[in-house]
């Protein structure tokens, strides 16, 4: 009878012993927090269950002194200056193959004011009715060469009725006139590089002075060899 006793008190206490141990496991687990953090790039994440994260370091200012006086005396970038400033161009003077010829001006191979002009002009001989006037001339222009270009000009006496000279030039040189003795009623009407055609007319012994009947004819002047050649009817001589 006294067996019974001792196997309920054994079984008793082995009970309480496997309740102390689920007891004492529980408690461990609920006093544990596991906590996981993904770190940012560069940074080590804290250790599981420490709740409290390191304090950022600071970094001392070059200069010494307070850390957050750095800003302030830590060299500045130097202020943008404004573009620099143009700097000229050197003017290019194209260069040409058939450079301006002697006489040429305002653009043009042969120049009526020019010195070649004048000089030409004082070559002629006097009119009955004095100097030679009214000039016109060609318009050769320089852009387009004036290597082998005849130019023309023409001057008038200063009657009613002019007689007028053609004188022609080339590249800088004055090849003398159409005829040697002038003619009335007398123009230009054609050009080409190396040509010039004059119209001549002429009074026949009827005729009043206002209405020459001969004519029209047209010599055509060509440069050819430095010379100029001419091909045409003149007027009869005066």
């Amino acid at each position: 009878m006294k067996a019974r006793p001792v196997l309920f008190a054994v079984f008793a206490t082995a009970l309480v012993a496997a309740a102390s141990g689920c007891s004492g496991s529980s408690s461990t687990q609920a006093g544990t927090v596991s906590t996981t953090v993904a770190a940012s790039p560069g940074t080590t994440a804290p250790a599981q269950g420490d709740q409290s994260a390191p304090p950022p370091v600071q970094t001392p200012n070059r200069q010494g002194g307070d850390p957050s006086a750095g800003e302030a005396n830590s060299p500045q970038a130097a202020p943008a200056t404004g573009a620099a400033p143009d700097t000229p161009q050197a003017t290019i003077v194209p260069v040409t193959t058939n450079p301006a010829p002697n006489g040429s001006g305002h653009g043009m191979c042969f120049d009526l004011n020019s010195g070649l002009a004048n000089s030409a002009i004082k070559s002629l001989a006097p009119s009955s009715t004095g100097a030679w006037g009214n000039p016109f001339a060609s318009e050769d222009p320089i852009s387009a060469g004036c290597e082998g270009v005849l130019s023309w000009m023409t001057v008038e006496s200063g009657n009613i009725h002019p007689y007028t000279h053609v004188l022609f030039f080339t590249n800088g040189t004055y090849l003398g006139t159409a005829t040697s003795s002038p003619y009335g009623y007398t123009k230009v009407i054609g050009k080409t590089a190396n040509t010039v055609s004059v119209q001549y007319k002429w009074a026949k012994s009827s005729d009043a002075l206002c209405c020459p009947s001969g004519g029209p004819s047209v010599v055509t002047f060509t440069l050819s060899g430095g010379k100029v050649v001419a091909k045409g009817e003149f007027p009869p001589s005066n």
